[in-house]
């Protein structure tokens, strides 16, 4: 069992962030510290959102560690460049040689940011990142943190191979973010959903069978998978598989229709 110190915000509709975090790491058998960066009514994708803002997230985390070591900490939605600079001031305070830290870089998707970001959230991204030991951004994320253009590769989506076209275009991306891992997270390739794996010098592809609806927080639990796996031991490899089955399978098994709310991973938790 390991500690994981957890900065996400938590959300009353969405099925995401915070509750994909606790759930998944509980399950693999991992104790959770959470530090809500926000609370939101719902997440960003709902028109109406509101949200109220953790202005004490700095002391809360060193309140917990004060009391309990961190063995990991994970680092996900966080609001705006003021509270994410928070945290990347933690983790550098209490960060030793033994501690891992995941990253995932929650910033936009198809090319956009998400509307309560800017582009200051994106360098404070970048300077928490390069400290990461392993990363999983999408590959809207993995352009901001790379500086490719991302309209340039997705106008390459429907030709053979686009999966590891995206892996050339990203080539170096780990010097370039200064992260040690990273999983670069569903990339579009017609009827199916690629991942792609970069562990060191080695790049590799996990893919598995896209849904006909593109659910809101498959990243949170998809990235929830990779970290408590890769502390049980697991390789990144392995980790990406078992992430990407989870999270397809639980979105195969979700009736509703309204992408917003989530999918209903909670049923496969024993599967893991």
């Amino acid at each position: 069992m390991q500690n994981i110190l957890i900065f996400n915000d938590i959300s009353g509709l969405g099925n995401n962030s915070m509750v994909a975090n606790i759930s998944v790491f509980s399950r693999l058998g991992h104790y959770c510290m959470p530090v809500p960066t926000a609370c939101y009514s719902c997440h960003t994708g709902f028109d109406n959102f509101t949200a109220v803002k953790n202005n004490d997230t700095v002391d809360f985390a060193r309140r917990i560690c004060a009391n309990a070591k961190a063995d990991a900490f994970y680092v996900g939605f966080c609001n705006d460049t003021a509270t994410l600079q928070g945290v990347q001031t933690v983790v550098t305070d209490i960060l030793c040689k033994d501690t891992y830290l995941f990253v995932d870089p929650i910033m936009g998707d198809n090319g956009r940011l998400y509307p309560v970001f800017d582009d200051g959230y994106v360098s404070a991204m970048k300077a928490v990142v390069r400290q990461a030991d392993c990363i999983t951004p999408n590959l809207t994320e993995a352009c901001l943190l790379a500086d490719v253009d991302y309209g340039e590769i997705v106008s390459h989506e429907n030709e053979p191979s686009y999966l590891k076209y995206c892996a050339d275009k990203l080539c170096g991306f780990l010097n370039k973010v200064g992260s040690k891992q990273a999983v670069i997270t569903g990339v579009r390739c017609g009827g199916l959903l690629g991942n792609i794996v970069l562990d060191g010098s080695q790049t590799s592809f996990v893919t598995n069978e896209r849904t006909d609806v593109d659910f809101s927080g498959t990243g949170d639990a998809f990235s929830s998978v990779v970290l408590g796996e890769l502390l049980n031991g697991v390789s990144l490899k392995r980790a990406a598989v078992i992430a990407a089955q989870f999270v397809g399978n639980a979105a195969k098994l979700t009736k509703r229709t309204d992408r917003r709310f989530g999918v209903d991973f909670c049923k496969l938790l024993d599967t893991l």
